[in-house]
Formats: C-alpha cells, structure tokens, sequence
C-alpha cells in the first residue's frame, strides 16, 4: 500500500535493476494483472497502480476517476522520470499524467487506450458503433442487473472467456466494479471540460508507442491508428490478440516494448 494521489493506492512492485516503468491496468482489473508481461521483462524495475476503486485502492465518488488515477501516477513520479505504460481506461490515466508532467516521462505506451471521443471529433462512424456498444451494457447496469452489464461488456472488452465460464470470485469482483465503468464513461465517450485532445497528445515530447490487438474490437484499433499518425509513433498490431493482449499475449507485447524500455540498461 501507498498513500498516492491523495488517497490509498494498491501497488504490485515488479523488482528488476534496469529501467524504471509504471504501469495502469485496464477496468475491472488489478495491478496483478500485469504479472504475464514482466515476467518476460524481468530487468525492468516496475511499480504498477491499482486504479481508483480496483484491487486495494480507494475510491472518490466526489472525484472523476481519472483524475484520481492520474494523481497517483504523479505521485509515483516524483521518485524521478519513468517509462509509463498504460492498457484500456489505464492508458488514458497514464496519458493525463503524461500531460500533466511531460518531462518526466521517458516513454508512452498506450495499449488500445479507450479515446472514443477523438474518433467522433475525426468524423469516424465507429464513434456511433461504440456509443451504441456501450448502451448494451449500460441500461442493465442503470437498472441494477449487474451480471447482464458484466456479461456484455467482458464480451466486448475481455479475453474472450464466456461470463458463465469467469470463476465466481472475479465475476463478484467485476460486478462489484461496473459501476466505475459506467462513471468513466463521459472521459471516454464525451468531451467533459479539460478532455485530451489530439493536438495535446501530439506535441507531448516523449516517445510514444501504440499497441493493439489485431482481433479487437475496430475502434480501439482505429484510436491507436489515429493517435500514430497525429505522433509519429509505432502503432503495433498483436497477432491472434484481442483487447486483453497483455494477459493473453505477453510474450508478444514484451517483444514490442522491450527496444525501448531497455535500450539503455
């Protein structure tokens, strides 16, 4: 535990003697979550976050959730410059910090971050798509049908495994956690006052690096696609992958971002 952000964060330590990195997970996850993929990098020294209400981290209703992220990356900034890495809603928190402080962050890897409203400012139709995606799982949620809202949305966002075949203690944790879910949503859907745009994102300093999975949903590969070209960054496509590339396919992002993060250990 850690008092970051202003409130308690959960922390996973990743121990190695080379680069510093820290990372933010998806929703409904955990810091563990990232385990897979430094087990293949074991010479990065990682310090991953549980996000806001995940894993041991507290939890401001009064607060965006976001914002509350963001804060506790900064936080773990302080220590000095680090590679940030972030997959899904925890790329969008490590990109507000990166924003925030943008000369302490050495890289920026973005693993599908969830940006939909820079698909609608570019006119894209997958914009629409989501928007009518995300109503699937949120009207269950808003009327409390908490397993058919974790049903729909695992299946558009999660690794592929049936609801009924989720052991009943991560299903218990992520029905618990929909509901942040469904707060993020002006942050990834809409344009709240202070939303990033791409201009923002393009003239951050850092290098930055987009990763997707070549079997995920069209419109987090067409953020990635989008982000790419307004930088200059790689955008790299994870073959057989989903959205949950990270867990699923770790040796293969290991592969992706191990030229970057270890070029000068």
């Amino acid at each position: 535990m850690a008092r970051l952000g202003g409130g308690k964060t959960g922390v996973t330590r990743y121990r190695g003697t080379g680069p510093r990195a820290i990372l933010s997970h998806c929703s409904l996850a955990h810091s563990g979550a990232w385990k897979p993929l430094m087990a293949r990098m074991p010479e990065v020294d990682g310090t991953a976050l549980d996000l806001p209400g995940h894993g041991m981290s507290a939890y401001d209703p009064d607060s965006e959730l976001q914002r509350q992220g963001a804060d506790a990356v900064l936080e773990a900034l302080d220590d000095g410059p680090a590679h940030l890495i972030g997959h899904s809603f925890g790329a969008r928190v490590v990109l507000r910090a990166a924003l925030d402080r943008p000369h302490s962050v050495l890289s920026l890897t973005l693993i599908e971050p969830m940006m939909f409203h820079l698909l609608e400012d570019a006119g894209d139709p997958l914009y629409a798509e989501e928007m009518v995606a995300s109503t699937s799982w949120a009207q269950p949620l808003e009327v409390g049908d908490l397993d058919a809202a974790g049903d729909v949305f695992t299946r558009l966002w999660g690794d592929g495994s049936p609801w009924d075949a989720v052991p009943e203690r991560q299903r218990a944790y992520a029905r618990e956690r929909m509901p942040l879910v469904l707060a993020a949503g002006p942050d990834v859907m809409g344009h709240p006052p202070g939303q990033i745009t791409l201009a923002e994102i393009a003239a951050l300093p850092c290098p930055i690096t987009l990763v997707s999975g070549a079997e995920t949903r069209p419109a987090a590969r067409a953020i990635c696609e989008l982000i790419a070209r307004a930088t200059g960054g790689a955008h790299h496509t994870i073959a057989g992958a989903g959205h949950m590339a990270p867990i699923t396919h770790p040796e293969d992002v290991a592969s992706v971002l191990r030229p970057d993060l270890l070029q000068d250990a």
